[in-house]
Formats: C-alpha cells, sequence, structure tokens
C-alpha cells in the first residue's frame, strides 16, 4: 500500500527503550506488592506502545527500526 503524504520527520523515529530497573532479588523485596504491580503495568503498557510506534515506523520507511515484540 502507498502512503499519500509522508509523516513528519519527528513521527518516523524508532521507540527509545530504556534501561529497566535492577534485578536484584533483595531490592525487589523493598518494593510494595501493589507499588511493583502498578510499575509492571505502566512497563507493559510503555512496551506495547513502543511497539506500535516501531511497527507504524516500519510501515511507513520499511527497516528503520529493530522488529522486536514485547512479552504480554
Amino acid at each position: 500500500m502507498k502512503v499519500k503524504d509522508t509523516p513528519p520527520a519527528e513521527l518516523l523515529t524508532c521507540a527509545t527503550r530504556p534501561e529497566g530497573l535492577p534485578e536484584d532479588p533483595s531490592l525487589i523485596a523493598q518494593i510494595p506488592t501493589k507499588i511493583r504491580a502498578g510499575i509492571i503495568r505502566l512497563a507493559r503498557a510503555f512496551a506495547g506502545n513502543a511497539d506500535r510506534n516501531d511497527r507504524l515506523v516500519n510501515w511507513n520507511v520499511p527497516g528503520s527500526c529493530p522488529v522486536t515484540m514485547s512479552a504480554p
């Protein structure tokens, strides 16, 4: 499918995925369960949005972003 109008350059940039939290088991025990669950929800939502952004960029400019699929 041909795209009529090319989106602006700022919309054709791949998502930036920051490094996650440290995986030190002694630190996880310090985060209250409800807070940890909220952090997980936020991280999953961010990952889903980043994946969708990259798919949209690749649809307009194939091969621009690495193809990664976040865990559900």
